[in-house]
């Protein structure tokens, strides 16, 4: 997809081997852009040269990315919001940064572990998290040795599009049919009081989320800068799967001692599908005891999170979110 993006030319890319501080002073300065304007009357249009201070942001390791300056995460989740008008920021060490209409970017790639680790505890009850949509994937959906290049459009139809995509200009609206949806989501946009904290930021934002999303479907769709009841439709469902998905991103954070151990407990089972109190300790034992494991699974299973199946002598644990029919939990006990 980067590369797609490279090949066209229609976004400013800085790389993850930078520092925030860097990123700003880029900002600051700007990106050359051309500007063409048509004058009423006159026979061709004027173009002049300006700036941009817009930006890609690619991290393949987000973490490092994070952790990298103390001003990361502070700084991203202000220029989320793409305030117009002059954003300013400023060190002792670098002096003050002036950005012009600000609009940054950022896909990232992370292993749950370190992201969990390099987010602070109150980013993930505050801004940052809300403002992030988290795609969480256990496994590759596809395996491909021999990938090949398909879809009737090819690669120079992609980049012809990607630059079509980039020259439109004006503001998006909702179709009459999306309006009352868009508001009844709108409104339907609370936390419940037992969300975990993850969670609770970040229904107060789907809304911003969902119109997003909702604005490059219909940009993919055509050039009318009408949001669909479809395109609506489509962006909510994938942004309440990022609901479901930081529910499992950030489930090792919390005020327990052992919430990350728990949490690695918990990803097992949900991996294996059923697994033993000796196959969890097998592969947890650097992380915790065996006492500390009987208190996690006691837990557990008082919480309704996991439940047993007893499969001969064995007692075999299983999450009760993703239970499997008994004919596997035999299979799981055949040696």
């Amino acid at each position: 997809m980067i590369a797609l993006v490279k090949e066209a030319g229609v976004a400013n890319i800085l790389s993850d081997r930078i520092t925030m501080e860097y990123a700003l002073e880029k900002l600051s300065k700007g990106f050359p852009k051309t500007i063409s304007t048509q004058i009423p009357g006159a026979p061709t249009q004027s173009i002049r040269i300006g700036t941009d201070a817009s930006c890609l942001m690619v991290s393949t390791e987000l973490s490092v990315f994070i952790t990298a300056s103390q001003f990361s995460i502070t700084c991203l989740s202000d220029l989320w919001d793409c305030k117009e008008g002059i954003y300013q920021y400023g060190t002792r060490g670098k002096g003050e940064w002036n950005l012009n209409n600000p609009y940054v970017t950022l896909i990232g790639a992370s292993a749950q572990d370190w992201l969990v680790k390099s987010v602070p505890a109150d980013a993930v009850g505050g801004g940052f998290t809300r403002r992030v949509n988290f795609v969480f994937a256990s496994k590759k959906d596809k395996k491909v040795a021999w990938p090949q290049k398909n879809g009737n459009l090819g690669t120079q139809g992609l980049v012809d599009d990607l630059r079509a995509i980039s020259q439109l200009r004006g503001e998006f609206h909702f179709a009459p049919q999306a309006r009352q949806a868009f508001e009844s989501y709108y409104l339907s946009c609370e936390p419940n009081d037992f969300d975990d904290e993850a969670t609770v930021v970040y229904k107060t934002s789907k809304w911003a989320n969902a119109s997003k999303l909702a604005m490059c479907i219909s940009a993919s769709r055509g050039d009318s800068l009408e949001i669909s009841r479809g395109d609506w439709e489509t962006a909510t469902l994938r942004t309440e799967e990022v609901v479901e998905d930081l529910k499992i991103v950030f489930r090792s954070v919390g005020e327990s001692p052992l919430v990350a151990a728990t949490a690695r407990v918990l990803n097992f089972i949900e991996t294996q599908g059923y697994a033993s109190r000796q196959e969890i300790l097998a592969i947890n034992w650097r992380h915790l005891s065996d006492m500390d494991l009987d208190r996690i699974i006691a837990t557990l299973r008082e919480a309704n999170i996991i439940a047993e199946r007893f499969v001969g002598k064995r007692t075999l644990y299983y999450s009760t979110q993703s239970a499997q029919p008994v004919n596997q939990a035999a299979s799981a006990a055949t040696p």
